[in-house]
């Protein structure tokens, strides 16, 4: 009985181990109090980024969301982006509960500022909501009101916040932005009526109702003008310059400033950096309110336009070269990607011979069965190989033109080159599942994919595209035209500098769709063209659509190869049947 008691004994240990584990991941590390506790700001900062490299992962993401939220609250919101990203992948590669909500609430925060999609922030936001507890759900609650202001969704607004700052106030806590949002909702919702009223054609002074609502929709105004003066004047309990900031913008939008708060606003914003709201104040208000000449306004004025264009100059540039970093680091971890599947496949497809060989040695009665499985396999083999062949291919192609760019030091010429071949291969991804695309969309891909070239060696050849209507609705086999462009910008983009073309057309001819690939030719070139693997490809992709084709006879690739014009004619049943 004794490796009975052994073994009860280990699994009690492994049971203890476990649940020990899973209490440590619901706690934040220690190391995040003591940094808490220090008084230095730079101390911290240092402090959070030291926890945010940590070899173990978990403390890693509370660092790196740590830091994230303290380059929001100092306004850096690309480089807040840098460390989100970070978190993201941790938070969510290691399960961390406790941090989804902060991260869903930062990330709708952080692409918000930074002007994304409404749509996205408010969907990111209802997320943090939904796995928010306590005091810091409210927060998210108020914030989502905030974007659904923006989104012009009053009433929403309005149903949420009122809740909100009831609640808030009751507890003690500042109500400033709160009440700024709220005051906001009724204001341009009052306004929001009267200028549907005021735009109606004709005005029914006896339609029932008509007085009621032009006063409802006054008393909503005017409700939204006191609510922005009581946002105001506790506007000093708030500490954050953006909460302050964002107040300000409200006010200002809404005229609830007196001439006092205009000055006092725009003390602020120039105080704090903040161009974007001096500009808006000093654009918006006469120099006599502000205490200045005509001319010192004006001078000042202009001062202002500069550093708030030199600021958002200095902000998308710093997003360019995020998204230029963030892009090397995808099309790094795409390479390891690659070459990491391409060892799997190998080590698979030698696994899948070893496995057959010895089937078809010992069960050499089970022949006919296990071939009838094969083919009813053989049509998701072929195209899955046929995909997998042609793209590294492409993929190796633009990484080495990347590299051209980056080895002369061309980096703007790199950043365009990577943001083109993210369009393309996001593209490209989002349809490697799908069997059939319509013909617009891979005229599309292809436009985007003979941008690349245009970029690259292949400026001077000449593009055109001819799709009519009927044609561009039509469905065919994803991937099919690329390696055909591919093929004209080989041989005719290198034959000539001068007076090289290639054109891509679609028409509709009964039963059948024509596409057709011409171009100005091999010229002297010694290899003549069609002897490559990509025309092969496309050949073996016809066959592989004809033989599960009901119209066969359809199905056809034709080519002419000649050194002043070439032509590949690809015809096809106008429906996949």
């Amino acid at each position: 009985m004794n490796w009975a008691s052994n073994l009860k004994n280990w699994a009690l240990c492994c049971l203890a181990f476990l649940l020990f584990a899973c209490q440590e991941t619901q706690e934040r590390p220690a190391e995040l109090v003591t940094i808490e506790l220090t008084d230095n700001f730079n101390e911290r900062r240092k402090l959070l980024r030291k926890l945010s490299e940590s070899s173990n992962e978990y403390k890693a993401a509370w660092g790196s969301i740590y830091l994230c939220q303290y380059d929001v609250g100092e306004y850096r919101f690309v480089s807040a982006l840098d460390h989100l990203s970070k978190a993201e992948d941790l938070i969510l590669q290691r399960n961390i509960e406790a941090l989804k909500p902060k991260l869903y609430y930062l990330k709708a925060h952080i692409y918000w500022n930074l002007g994304l999609d409404i749509t996205t922030v408010t969907d990111f936001s209802l997320k943090a909501i939904g796995l928010g507890t306590g005091t810091s759900k409210r927060t998210y609650e108020g914030n989502y009101a905030t974007y659904l202001l923006d989104a012009g969704e009053y009433e929403q607004v309005i149903e949420i916040e009122e809740r909100l700052v009831g609640e808030f106030e009751a507890e003690g806590f500042n109500v400033s932005e709160a009440k700024a949002v709220l005051g906001a909702a009724y204001y341009y919702l009052g306004l929001q009526d009267i200028e549907r009223d005021n735009n109606m054609e004709v005005q029914d002074p006896l339609r029932p109702g008509f007085i009621d609502d032009i006063e409802q929709n006054t008393r909503y105004v005017n409700r939204g003008l006191l609510l922005m003066k009581q946002s105001l004047a506790t506007l000093d309990g708030v500490p954050n310059v953006v909460d302050k900031q964002h107040v300000y913008e409200r006010a200002l939008d809404i005229g609830a400033l007196s001439n006092e708060e205009i000055r006092a606003c725009l003390e602020f914003a120039e105080a704090n950096e903040l161009w974007s709201l001096a500009y808006k104040v000093r654009n918006s208000t006469e120099a006599e309110v502000l205490n200045e000449t005509s001319e010192e306004a004006s001078q000042r004025l202009t001062e202002v336009l500069i550093k708030n264009l030199e600021e958002k100059e200095a902000l998308k540039q710093e997003i360019l070269e995020y998204e230029f970093e963030r892009s090397k680091r995808e099309a790094a971890a795409q390479r390891s990607q690659e070459v990491s599947r391409q060892i799997t496949s190998t080590v698979a497809l030698f696994a899948a011979l070893l496995i057959l060989l010895v089937l078809v040695i010992s069960y050499r009665t089970q022949n006919l069965a296990n071939q009838a499985k094969i083919e009813r396999q053989d049509s998701n083999i072929l195209l899955a190989n046929y995909k997998n062949r042609i793209r590294p291919h492409f993929l190796f192609n633009q990484l080495n033109n990347v590299n051209g760019f980056i080895s002369q030091e061309k980096w703007e010429e790199a950043q365009e080159y990577i943001g083109l071949l993210s369009v393309h291969l996001r593209s490209t991804l989002e349809n490697s599942e799908v069997e059939s695309t319509k013909v617009r969309t891979e005229f599309k891909r292809i436009e985007n994919y003979v941008a690349l070239q245009q970029k690259s060696s292949f400026a001077h050849v000449k593009f055109e595209v001819e799709l009519d209507q009927i044609s561009g609705d039509v469905k065919i086999p994803g991937g099919l035209l690329q390696p055909l462009v591919e093929n004209s910008y080989k041989y005719a983009g290198n034959a000539s500098e001068h007076n090289s073309w290639i054109k891509l057309t679609a028409r509709t001819m009964g039963d059948a769709l024509i596409i057709m690939v011409e171009d100005s030719g091999y010229g002297f070139l010694e290899r003549v063209p069609g002897t490559g693997s990509g025309l092969a490809l496309v050949q073996e992709r016809i066959e592989f659509n004809r033989a599960k084709s009901s119209r066969p006879e359809l199905w056809r690739l034709e080519t002419d190869f000649g050194k002043r014009k070439s032509t590949v004619k690809l015809t096809m049943p106008s429906r996949l049947v």
